[in-house]
């Protein structure tokens, strides 16, 4: 587990930390996170989906689809924790927040 999510919290309330530091963090954080979960996913599907030899063609085209299906899921997932444009972040003050 990173230490992260604390490191910038902790940094934020003590006051070492700027909110652009900050966000800079946990972006890296986020990149780091999505493209282990993304090589996780290659390793499975290499795994799980590799020709067998006892496989018949038909066998075989439904593993080649659902190897597909898993190394598409692979890339988007590293292409939205890389852009990190799937998220919404709440505006952080308004107009009537208090300091």
């Amino acid at each position: 587990m990173s230490d992260a999510y604390p490191r910038a919290y902790q940094g934020l309330v003590a006051g070492g930390m700027t909110a652009d530091q900050a966000a800079t963090l946990l972006a890296q954080l986020r990149a780091e996170t999505g493209a282990e979960l993304a090589a996780g996913l290659q390793q499975l599907a290499k795994a799980e989906h590799a020709e067998q030899p006892t496989d018949t063609k038909a066998i075989w085209r439904k593993r080649k689809i659902r190897y597909g299906a898993v190394m598409a899921a692979a890339r988007w997932v590293l292409a939205a924790t890389l852009t990190g444009h799937t998220t919404t972040i709440p505006p952080q003050r308004t107009d009537r927040s208090t300091p």
